[in-house]
């Protein structure tokens, strides 16, 4: 039985758990951390994985010791473009992969056939967002690609996907992670996570309902959402997704929302409430992955595994009607009343001002075509660009950014 289907059969009987938060487990550990392990490069986490390594298998000790099923790697920012920022890109591949190994070592020690540990790469978002033109989609492609070459080099199960802030960003780390399973002649699930700011949207202005219609193409293990907030501001989004998503669902929320105590960050829910709230997602149909986030401790994933592990999860039962989707909301393909009103005039063969646009290389030009379409009523627009002695290739790239950033 391959390793997803071992989990869907898992699943069916009892919620799988994901451990909880690294930054507040490395801060309770500073003074175990000695001032050379950083190498001048404080904050950059991802080096204590071959630098300070008795200290992320603690760590992951202690999370094991709690009944955590699935651990995360100390791995969330390991790629090139991030690592750069601190003179260390090159070293990419080399952390990725002893993150996966640490982990590795210490899910071997624990795990029985009656309950097997998993190793479940933590991939970020990184620090910038493709969608608003901070860093080039073949850039972070590459980038991801080679965290994930390391990750399966060193022993990850289970890809996960985490606080994910951008659609765009996601694709590119999906398929990085689809390319490194094809390069490695592997098959490890792939998991999606993304974060709901408070405002209900990601970062980037997608909801909950959107992303589900972006990803429902895609062959992932489970969608849901972690971070940004706590598990009480996370209700309305597990009730939507559970609506229109047919696979498992995740969530590994904060210990409440954030509050600053001496400059520092600190989260006020205790193990208990968080177990209580945490447990109130399973009534929903297909939530069957819970875990923690930032301020929760191996005492929050203890009180978890204590609180759900008799509870069977519900099916998944969403449905996603055939749509589309910007990067801010959803078009169902079937209008009720009919019909779809597609927008025709940012065509630079049909339409004579959108070309003479083009040929200007006026890009905002294009896009007030688009939006008078738009406000005309339009549901969705054809884009054409290509026309005689044009780079139509750059032409898109232009006119597709500038339409992706705008709800209107």
């Amino acid at each position: 039985m391959s390793l997803k289907n071992t989990l869907l059969e898992t699943i069916s009987r009892r919620p799988l758990i994901i451990d909880g938060a690294m930054g507040t487990q490395l801060q309770e550990r500073a003074d175990k951390i000695p001032q050379s392990a950083w190498e001048g490069l404080e904050g950059c986490n991802e080096l204590l994985n071959v630098t300070c390594p008795e200290v992320m298998s603690e760590i992951f000790h202690a999370y094991l010791t709690a009944g955590a099923d699935l651990i995360t790697t100390n791995t969330f920012g390991s790629f090139r473009w991030v690592l750069d920022e601190y003179g260390i890109g090159h070293r990419a591949y080399e952390l990725s992969r002893a993150g996966a190994a640490i982990c590795k070592t210490e899910c071997d020690k624990f795990s029985t056939p009656e309950h097997p540990r998993y190793v479940l790469g933590s991939i970020g978002p990184g620090t910038k967002l493709p969608s608003l033109g901070h860093i080039h989609y073949d850039e972070m492609y590459a980038g991801y690609l080679e965290c994930c070459l390391g990750l399966i080099d060193g022993g990850c199960d289970i890809f996960l996907l985490e606080t994910c802030q951008d659609p765009l960003q996601i694709k590119a780390a999906l398929h990085a992670c689809e390319a490194a399973n094809k390069e490695r002649g592997t098959d490890l699930p792939i998991m999606v996570s993304v974060t709901i700011e408070l405002a209900g949207s990601m970062l980037i202005g997608t909801d909950a309902q959107t992303i589900a219609t972006i990803l429902e193409p895609f062959d992932i293990l489970s969608l849901g959402f972690n971070c940004g907030t706590g598990p009480e501001q996370y209700s309305k989004h597990v009730r939507t997704l559970s609506s229109v998503w047919g696979k498992p669902i995740s969530v590994h929320a904060n210990a409440g929302l954030p509050q600053n105590r001496g400059g520092y960050s600190y989260y006020p829910m205790g193990p208990d409430e968080f177990a209580n709230l945490q447990c109130d997602f399973l009534s929903f149909d297909g939530v069957s992955f819970l875990g923690g986030c930032c301020g929760t401790t191996p005492q929050h994933i203890r009180a978890l595994v204590n609180k759900v592990s008799a509870i069977t999860p519900k099916k998944p039962s969403g449905i996603t009607k055939p749509s589309i989707a910007s990067l801010f909301n959803t078009v169902e393909l079937i209008q009720k009343p009919a019909p779809l009103l597609i927008g025709e005039r940012s065509n630079s063969t049909g339409s004579k001002a959108f070309r003479e646009l083009i040929i200007a290389s006026d890009y905002e030009g294009t896009l007030s075509v688009g939006q008078t379409q738009v406000r005309d009523g339009a549901h969705c627009l054809d884009v054409n660009v290509e026309f005689a002695g044009r780079d139509g290739t750059v032409d898109m790239e232009h006119v597709i950014r500038l339409y992706n950033q705008k709800r209107r």
